[in-house]
């Protein structure tokens, strides 16, 4: 049915050519747009096809597997679980969980799921101090040379911290990022869009990044691995890193992948599975993605500013990637209101076909990939962010100084860990 499909469509653009040319010979600068995105995205698919995982090499560090969490006691059991039933050698591997000051049960789940094991240390702060005040926290109750960050709602598969640390073999190799699919992909059409969005995000993009000398811009705090010794020149800079003079509070996996980038690769490994619990509500969603589109806005900043000493076509691919997005709803105005008041079809028609075509590109992608029916739905998607998603870049701007996080009441301020108000459950003795 796929391929049908896909014929199908192209099929229907080869009859409607001539409208394409006259968009062409009639908008050239607009057509300019929509043709350059259109060859990125396909540059992205082209060079992830050649993408491949590193094998086993027998790499077995020092683990510490830290999961920061706020007001999860619903999922925080599974979470907790997934981490400790790791197939890793149990000498060489611990689980740190952090109750960042939360208001339910999250703190009595952990005590129940986590027990007095030999390696599960259980820390909780006692207020809210934000999600990077706990990753922190994490990090100096740690001892691995490996850091695994799993956020409360996420779930390890058994191989995947063996998995995300064979990377580090290579010592360039800074921070490792794993792939994740949507846990709760089946619940309705919302989330089974965001499986498919996922499945592209990081099977195309990050791998794309990847394969460009280790350049992923962004370790999704879904499962991501970073070396120790990466991270503690830069920990106490990124905890309370500031931005327009007010606590950056959220995106804290880009915030900590730009700085480790900075001087070491970081990679994705698509065979350290893990999956996460997204959004099942258009509001939730939207602020989500409001969320990560101000991070991306802040981070893009820095990243601006040194990614053109980098792999040069990681450096294309990168600076397109920033560039396009504050030009796409000038693109979007353009054709709708050329159609509305001026009655041109031609920039409109152009548009619609552009957009379908990458609705399409990502959708056979994800069908030919993972053979699911759930492929169509990345058609949704793409509509979502041509209706949506493509105006919240300046939303972001115009919003910036707003360090809430919209889907959570989490602090907005930064402050150092209190140790007067810590309670710590240590290990049992092996």
């Amino acid at each position: 049915m796929i391929v049908v499909y896909a014929v199908a469509i192209l099929f229907f653009v080869w009859m409607t050519k001539d409208m394409t040319v006259a968009s062409l010979t009639h908008d050239p600068l607009f057509a300019a747009y929509t043709m350059s995105v259109l060859i990125y995205i396909l540059a992205r698919f082209v060079v992830a096809m050649f993408y491949t995982p590193v094998f086993d090499v027998g790499y077995r560090p020092t683990v510490s597997i830290i999961i920061p969490a706020f007001n999860e006691e619903e999922g925080i059991a599974g979470t907790i679980a997934s981490c400790l039933d790791v197939h890793y050698p149990r000498h060489l591997v611990e689980v740190i969980v952090v109750n960042d000051g939360s208001t339910d049960d999250t703190w009595p789940r952990i005590l129940e799921a986590g027990g007095r094991r030999p390696r599960f240390k259980a820390v909780d702060l006692g207020r809210n101090y934000g999600k990077r005040g706990a990753m922190a926290e994490g990090f100096r109750r740690s001892t691995g040379e490996i850091l695994v960050f799993v956020d409360s709602d996420s779930y390890l598969d058994a191989d995947a911290v063996r998995a995300i640390a064979q990377p580090f073999s290579d010592p360039k190799v800074g921070a490792v990022v794993g792939h994740a699919d949507v846990a709760n992909d089946l619940e309705s059409w919302l989330t089974k869009m965001q499986q498919v969005r996922y499945y592209s995000a990081f099977r195309v993009i990050k791998a794309t990044e990847s394969l460009l000398s280790g350049t992923v811009t962004c370790a999704s705090g879904c499962c991501s691995a970073y070396r120790r010794a990466a991270i503690e020149p830069v920990l106490n800079e990124w905890e309370f890193q500031r931005f327009l003079g007010r606590p950056a509070t959220f995106g804290d996996d880009r915030a900590l992948t730009n700085r480790v980038l900075k001087t070491h690769r970081v990679v994705y490994q698509e065979t350290a599975r893990s999956t996460t619990v997204v959004p099942t509500t258009m509001r939730r969603f939207l602020r989500q993605q409001l969320r990560w589109k101000k991070s991306w806005l802040r981070e893009s900043l820095e990243v601006w500013r040194y990614f053109w000493r980098k792999n040069p076509g990681a450096a294309v691919f990168t600076y397109a990637s920033i560039v396009f997005p504050f030009l796409a709803p000038f693109v979007v105005l353009h054709a709708v209101l050329g159609r509305l008041l001026w009655g041109s079809a031609s920039g409109l028609w152009f548009y619609l076909i552009g957009t379908y075509a990458m609705a399409l590109l990502y959708s056979l992608y994800y069908g030919f990939r993972r053979k699911s029916g759930l492929w169509h739905h990345g058609m949704t998607f793409v509509a979502i962010y041509m209706a949506f998603l493509v105006f919240q870049t300046y939303w972001g701007i115009f919003t910036m100084r707003d360090n809430r996080w919209g889907t959570r009441d989490s602090t907005v301020d930064h402050a150092p860990i209190d140790p007067e108000l810590l309670t710590v459950l240590a290990p049992e003795a092996a």
